[in-house]
């Protein structure tokens, strides 16, 4: 399930987007302040973020801006500002795509198809440090540098939220959800023997240490990403 934060000040528009998000199966955070998504951005793995421009106390603007220092993840702009100038401004600062208020509904269920199959078809294959990852789609298995690497469903599923989240420490509460994610009842622990068995198949192939472990908070991956 995709994560989607609407930022978006309007209370009637917010519901709106947010019911349109909910019926097509995405998992959605509403906010009406940038303060509010910050919060739930960084608490969350949230795949992409529909904001507005014209926020009260911090705009879209500047909202955009910080999440672009800390992030790649999509972000569309729905506004009503409409001239080709406000557009592009907006892609300027970081969004991914812009959506002229009124919208239609299906206009905003294609573009976050469109980008999810984008994002989908790019980000299988990862280089860090030089090096390469490649997720086998449909397999729960990866190739460093075309060595192969078989990992568990579970395995495969922690190591690729870290990796898309490079650098940013992810909870043991999102690692958890990762693994009830598979239905199958797990405590706390188990996460510390899935990080152990992925850094030991890794450390096959890879001699680097890439699973940080951040003590009271997490994990986190550490192989700087090339851009």
């Amino acid at each position: 399930m995709k994560n989607i934060i609407v930022l978006e000040d309007n209370k009637k528009i917010n519901n709106i987007l947010s019911t349109i998000l909910v019926n097509e199966g995405y998992k959605v955070y509403s906010s009406f302040n940038a303060f509010d998504a910050m919060k739930d951005f960084q608490n969350n793995h949230i795949d992409c973020i529909i904001t507005d421009l014209m926020l009260p106390i911090m705009t879209g603007e500047q909202f955009i801006q910080e999440i672009r220092k800390k992030s790649n993840v999509h972000i569309i702009i729905i506004s009503a500002k409409t001239s080709i100038d406000d557009k592009l401004t907006g892609l300027k600062y970081g969004g991914d795509d812009y959506l002229f208020k009124p919208f239609l509904e299906q206009e905003v269920i294609i573009k976050l198809k469109n980008l999810f199959m984008k994002k989908d078809k790019q980000e299988h294959i990862k280089s860090f440090n030089n090096n390469s990852i490649i997720f086998e789609e449909g397999k729960t298995q990866l190739l460093i540098n075309e060595n192969i690497v078989n990992l568990t469903g579970v395995e495969y599923n922690m190591l690729r939220l870290l990796i898309e989240e490079n650098n940013k420490v992810i909870s043991r509460e999102q690692l958890l959800n990762v693994i009830n994610s598979t239905g199958d009842e797990v405590f706390d622990r188990v996460i510390d023997v899935h990080i152990r068995n992925i850094r030991k198949k890794i450390n096959k192939v890879y001699d680097l240490e890439l699973i940080k472990t951040i003590y009271g908070l997490g994990y986190s991956f550490v192989g700087d990403l090339d851009e």
